[in-house]
């Protein structure tokens, strides 16, 4: 009996560490981008998402959507059926 599992989805939502407080939270995949504006739930600190920020925080952010984003589109264009379902 060969057991199948259900291909495992990308996620939808990246994790932000915010630079003032440091606690984590998550903001959707789509919505971070160039100009992007989120509030720390925690601190209310207001995150300016650009490429090219002094901070760390935002770099890592853009760096996990950049890497999730690639292997999406690399995983459709491979027609893995991983993503393209």
């Amino acid at each position: 009996m060969t057991m199948q599992f259900a291909p495992t989805k990308p996620p939808d939502k990246v994790k932000i560490l915010c630079g003032k407080c440091r606690v984590p939270f998550r903001e959707k995949i789509k919505n971070v981008r160039e100009g992007f504006q989120v509030q720390c739930p925690n601190c209310t600190k207001l995150i300016t998402f650009s490429t090219d920020s002094a901070d760390p925080t935002v770099q890592r952010a853009f760096t996990e959507v950049r890497r999730i984003k690639n292997g999406m589109m690399l995983s459709i264009n491979r027609g893995d059926s991983e993503y393209s379902r």
